[in-house]
């Protein structure tokens, strides 16, 4: 009852029963959702939805009494709740001191058995799901998650894959497809697709673009991704969003896994990145990230021999209590950005249940968390159809439309597009790379940039500019970093490459034509209102530079004298 074929008849069956649009409503009033979720999630589901469409059927899910629909539109209104209900499940779980638990170091099947019997029983509500990782070739996985199913039904399974790992499958993407339908049998939820460090040629990248769009087991399995949002340089991390746009493309990834590390606002930032980019391609992921659990033993480890492509604070590499303060303002970011928490460290015994326990209990009771974390709390995320512009008002779309109600309004209803707006409005989320390298503590936006250019344009424009084009170029000169980050010159990036990368951005904004077009005039700087804007730029850098030297802080006066030599 559990293969694709089956389960897809019953779908199509069960769509051409269901005829009551009154009968789903009654479901949802008398089905529990913990009763729903179990329906939904394999191996429960197509046998389930197959049971229920027999007329016998229904007193085994119904409360007494409820006779007023068929069993075919209960069991359609069973599935209809599936992504509503998890979408409930998983920001709840973000809110609420739990975690995901990577199983980390096992090595082979008994020990896996050993875990599943024993400390995995105890967790209660603080483990929410378990990730079974692939750190070396020939790891029996399946077997693996097999021994997880049996040991703890219930357990919600994600399986890593590492393309590094796995090179002896034969043809990578066919070997991947038969690995997701192999997982799904099994009652896997999702599969984690990873490269792996200086993994093959075909990374992650490529095999879902090769896949064509087509998921391996569209309803049965939830496909992941990982994305490293503190990478060390701007360069690098533009690089990585690049390749997560890529990913997200391919519209079947529902899963997003942010890399450890200790930079809450790069953190915060990458995860908010993430969702906007899901949403311009209509796509809705659950976020999870990873932390590791504060210990001596970890500490010394990522000191003397860290993970590839993990970056660490030097305030949490100094000592037990910075590690500790640092992944509890992380874990406080993720509560208020709900991105579910996974532990990437051993949890062998009932202590380090206990500090796993105590851990997510601090992490998620503190008060502040820095100032981008803040942002993210009052903004909520944008998702296809519409937006959220103050949390728990309004939609964008709702905003847009009342606004042409207003006397003497006029808006250019086919220019306005929600998952436009909610990504522009994230510049101001972006610190500007420049300052952040300099060592300035709480820099300007790339949105506060844009703003003081523009300024400066309403007091020293001459008259013979176009003013309006000038104001516009000024607000829109810097909108394509909101994808591909603030490059500068110590990246290393080339200059035709940075406008390439650029250009591309904008086409992919989906914003007007006449956008578009007004940025072009700005990088052929061949206008005298596009050189007029690029002199600006550069004053107001050299402005800001200054303003910064007048500010001293605890190392004493800043001495920003190349921002000023680079404006002259």
């Amino acid at each position: 009852a559990a293969t694709s074929l089956q389960w897809r008849s019953c779908e199509l069956f069960v769509s051409g029963c269901c005829s009551s649009p009154q009968a789903s409503t009654t479901v949802d009033e008398h089905v529990p959702d913990h009763i729903a979720l179990k329906l939904l999630q394999p191996p429960f589901a197509a046998p389930l939805v197959a049971v229920a469409l027999q007329p016998w059927a229904l007193p085994l899910f119904a409360e007494p009494g409820v006779q007023s629909y068929s069993s075919a539109a209960f069991a359609m209104g069973v599935m209809g709740r599936g992504t509503e209900l998890e979408n409930k499940v998983g920001s709840e779980a973000s809110r609420r001191p739990c975690c995901r638990l990577e199983l980390m170091g096992l090595g082979d099947t008994a020990g896996y058995r050993r875990l599943a019997r024993g400390l995995l029983q105890q967790t209660g509500d603080l483990v929410s799901g378990l990730n079974v990782p692939n750190k070396k070739p020939g790891e029996p996985l399946l077997e693996w998650a097999q021994v997880l199913r049996e040991e703890l039904p219930g357990s919600d399974l994600c399986i890593h894959y590492s393309l590094k790992h796995q090179r002896s499958r034969g043809d990578p993407v066919e070997a991947f497809r038969r690995f997701c339908t192999e997982c799904a049998a099994l009652g896997v939820h999702s599969v984690l697709l990873v490269t792996g460090p200086r993994g093959p040629a075909r990374d992650a990248v490529k095999i879902l673009e090769q896949l064509g769009g087509q998921h391996p087991v569209p309803g049965w399995l939830r496909l992941g991704v990982a994305f490293n949002a503190c990478l060390p340089t701007e360069a690098e991390r533009a690089q990585e969003r690049e390749r997560l746009v890529r990913k997200l493309q391919t519209g079947i990834v529902e899963e997003v896994w942010l890399n450890t590390g200790s930079d809450t606002e790069l953190l915060v930032a990458g995860a908010a990145f993430a969702r906007r980019a899901a949403a311009n391609e209509g796509l809705s992921v659950k976020l999870f990230g990873s932390v590791l659990l504060p210990n001596e033993g970890q500490l010394k480890q990522m000191n003397e021999r860290p993970w590839n492509g993990v970056h660490f604070s030097e305030r949490y590499l100094s000592s037990l209590k910075g590690m500790e303060e640092c992944t509890q303002e992380v874990l406080g970011a993720f509560r208020d950005g709900e991105v579910h928490p996974i532990i990437e460290s051993k949890v062998r015994n009932r202590d380090d249940l206990n500090a796993l326990g105590a851990l997510l209990k601090a992490g998620f009771a503190l008060d502040s968390t820095p100032p981008v974390a803040a942002v993210s709390r009052t903004r909520r995320r944008w998702s296809s159809g519409a937006a959220t512009v103050v949390a728990g008002t309004s939609s964008a779309g709702d905003f847009t439309q009342d606004a042409t109600q207003l006397p003497g309004v006029k808006i250019r209803q086919d220019a306005v597009d929600a998952n436009v707006l909610g990504e522009a409005l994230g510049l101001k989320e972006l610190p500007r790379t420049g300052w952040v390298r300099a060592g300035v503590q709480a820099p300007e936006s790339v949105a506060a940039h844009s703003w003081g250019v523009a300024f400066l344009a309403t007091q020293l424009c001459p008259d013979h500019l176009d003013r309006g084009r000038v104001l516009e170029m000024c607000v829109i000169h810097d909108l394509a970093e909101v994808r591909v980050g603030d490059i500068t010159p110590d990246d290393g990036v080339p200059p035709e490459e940075k406008r390439r990368r650029e250009t591309e951005a904008m086409a992919m904004l989906g914003v007007t034509e006449r956008t578009r077009s007004l940025f072009q005039e700005y990088e052929a700087q061949e206008s005298q209102e596009a050189r007029f804007v690029k002199f600006l730029d550069r004053l107001d850098m050299a402005l800001q530079a200054d303003r910064y030297e007048r500010t001293s802080n605890a190392e004493g006066p800043r001495n920003l004298s190349k921002f000023k030599s680079a404006a002259k």
